[in-house]
């Protein structure tokens, strides 16, 4: 059960990077800073923290962590 763990606990910090940038792009267009040095920042953090999701997610024993994990 620990690998299941530790992957639940991984894919929550990889979802927390993955929010964290989506509201800073939120935030760079609340303020009209879209096509800024601060947006394309953004755009690759986002970039790079969806992707790492997916990676993790798609480990290939991902699918029987998850099956333990919502017993």
């Amino acid at each position: 059960m620990q690998a299941a763990d530790d992957f639940r606990y991984k894919s929550h910090t990889l979802l927390l990077e993955l929010d964290s940038s989506t509201v800073q792009m939120m935030k760079l267009v609340v303020l009209s800073d879209m096509g800024t040095v601060s947006w394309d920042k953004a755009v690759r953090t986002h970039h790079d923290a969806y992707s790492a999701l997916h990676a993790h997610l798609d480990h290939p024993d991902a699918a029987g962590y998850m099956a333990k994990l919502a017993r």
